[in-house]
Formats: C-alpha cells, sequence, structure tokens
C-alpha cells in the first residue's frame, strides 16, 4: 500500500547519486542530501507506525489510534518525499519522462481518502486525547 511512497522518495535519491553537476554528483551536496535524508526518516517512522498498527490488529486488539497515526504520518511523508523528489529534480520534476508528475495527484489522494487528515485528527483528538467532539 505505500510502495508508491518510497519509491518516490528513492527516485528522487538515486538519480541524484548519479547526476553529475560541477564535477561532483548532484547528491554530495548538503541541499540535496539534507532534505532526502528527511524524507527517508519520516517513511521509516510511518513504515514503523504501520507494523505497530498491523501487529496490534493480527493480535485481536483495538488498533484505531494506531492506524490512524499510521495513515496520518504515511500519507504526510509519502507526500512531502514525492515533493522533495521533484524540488531535487528542479524543472525536470514534472517532466513526463520522470514519472513524477504522475504519482502527485496519487499521493495528494492519501490525504483525503479514504478517511481525511482532518478525520483523522478528530479521531486521535477525541478518543486518544480526550477532547470533546469537534464535527
Amino acid at each position: 500500500m505505500y510502495r508508491h511512497r518510497t519509491v518516490c522518495a528513492r527516485q528522487g535519491s538515486g538519480v541524484q547519486q548519479g547526476a553529475h553537476g560541477l564535477g561532483v554528483p548532484t547528491g554530495s551536496h548538503q541541499g540535496v542530501q539534507h532534505p532526502l535524508a528527511e524524507a527517508h526518516i519520516e517513511l521509516e517512522a510511518a513504515r514503523g507506525m504501520v507494523w505497530r498498527a498491523a501487529a496490534l490488529f493480527d493480535a485481536g486488539m483495538p488498533a484505531g489510534e494506531e492506524s490512524n497515526m499510521a495513515k496520518f504520518l504515511a500519507s504526510r511523508a509519502g507526500f512531502k518525499a514525492l515533493d522533495t523528489a521533484i524540488q531535487v529534480h528542479g524543472g525536470n520534476g514534472l517532466a513526463s519522462e520522470y514519472g513524477l508528475a504522475d504519482l502527485w495527484s496519487i499521493m495528494r489522494l492519501q490525504q483525503v481518502a479514504p478517511v481525511s487528515t482532518q478525520m483523522v485528527l478528530n479521531h486521535i483528538a477525541q478518543h486518544t486525547l480526550g477532547l470533546p467532539r469537534s464535527y
């Protein structure tokens, strides 16, 4: 389900490791490395929460909180990873040859379907934090 998010981040990092500008790999510059490293960290955090939610579900335990947090983290991390990959590619980030622009609508959809980010936050606020229902 989240495989395409990792592909987005890896597309950005893989191309930049091989691309050269001014005689050195483009990926050797902090301005490229840091956003890609952040995307990797956020994707790994999301992956951890997905596994935690799955383990609870498989054990027959309540997993609503963890599942909602996993969806929130994964949709945000995936979208940010794709945005980073597009940014690293510069003007080519939206060129059809790289395939990143095609993923934008898919990644954006993850934030609104099947459950919107706002409904995930509503669930966490109400059921985890004990706040009153806000909708």
